[in-house]
């Protein structure tokens, strides 16, 4: 059954800082460095490859489907991951709200079986918060 779990967070950064980290597709461990311990790109923008090493040792691989920098849009498939989940697909969304403050919106939809769906969600809820939080320090203290 299609699911969808959405992360909605007001950061104190310029939604284009928050961007251009996004944007770039790789280097994830650099500012989610609690959760991606390495991260490697291989290639440029839509169609790039990204394997990513988690903390706990599981492996992601993903592929970057959609670059849209009109619309601050961000969407990779997850093709290789731990969860009881397939067909997953990541969409990270940068909106304006003034100069210093922007909305950031990380999300997925997936497929999964109804017994896995609670865990699953709060897994990644979880996951995409502390993201986002360590994205906007990441940029902090970049600027």
């Amino acid at each position: 059954m299609k699911r969808t779990t959405k992360v909605s967070l007001t950061v104190q950064i310029p939604a284009a800082s928050a961007w251009h980290v996004i944007s770039k597709g790789g280097d994830v461990h650099h500012w989610f460095g609690a959760v991606i311990t390495a991260c490697e790109l291989n290639g440029d923008g839509v169609g790039a490859q990204r394997s990513c090493v988690m903390a706990d040792g599981a492996k992601l691989e993903e592929k970057i489907i959609a670059v849209d920098h009109n619309l601050r849009r961000f969407v990779y498939a997850v093709n290789q991951h731990p969860l009881p989940a397939s067909n997953v697909v990541g969409t990270v969304v940068v909106s304006d709200l003034d100069d210093n403050t922007a909305t950031i919106q990380w999300g997925a939809e997936y497929e999964c079986d109804e017994q896995y769906f609670e865990m699953i969600d709060q897994m990644l809820a979880g996951l995409y918060e502390q993201g986002i939080r360590s994205l906007e320090t990441y940029c902090r203290q970049a600027a």
